[in-house]
């Protein structure tokens, strides 16, 4: 699906720096050798005070110096800490939704981070998705995008 809807943030600049509340500071916008743009935080952990495997990241790409889409994404790496994790997700997600589509995701994107299942939402100016990937028995990828 292409989806032209511009994110709010009209800088890249200030997209990058959406979320450096939530400990997920980005670099600075930069364009790559192979043309691609964007900015991306390193992966924290979920919990501050533990080392368990489980990290969030956060990333934006573009063109041409204007953001076009976002991305959060959840490893899981420890399940029994999951829970944990995935609030961190729906934490992290209702922040960048406002800043960058201009509403809160709804409650039903919430509820999908929570299970673990697929999704796919008009919110304000854009969409927003959510797939799983597993990797093996234990670990998985949550992924939240917006365009």
């Amino acid at each position: 699906m292409a989806c032209l809807a511009d994110l709010r943030p009209q800088s890249a600049a200030q997209l990058c720096t959406a979320l450096n509340d939530t400990q997920l500071r980005a670099n600075e916008w930069t364009v790559r050798k192979d043309g691609q743009e964007g900015c991306s935080s390193g992966a924290r952990p979920v919990k501050a005070d533990r080392v368990d495997g489980n990290t969030i990241s956060f990333s934006a790409e573009g063109a041409e110096g204007i953001p076009r889409r976002v991305k959060l994404v959840l490893n899981v790496v420890l399940p029994s800490d999951e829970d944990a994790a995935r609030r961190e997700l729906i934490k992290a997600t209702k922040r960048l939704s406002v800043r960058a589509l201009g509403l809160s995701i709804p409650h039903a994107f919430d509820e999908a981070i929570l299970k673990g299942t697929p999704i796919n939402l008009a919110v304000g100016d854009g969409h927003a998705s959510l797939t799983r990937t597993v990797l093996n028995k234990q670990n998985y990828v949550l992924s939240v995008v917006m365009e």
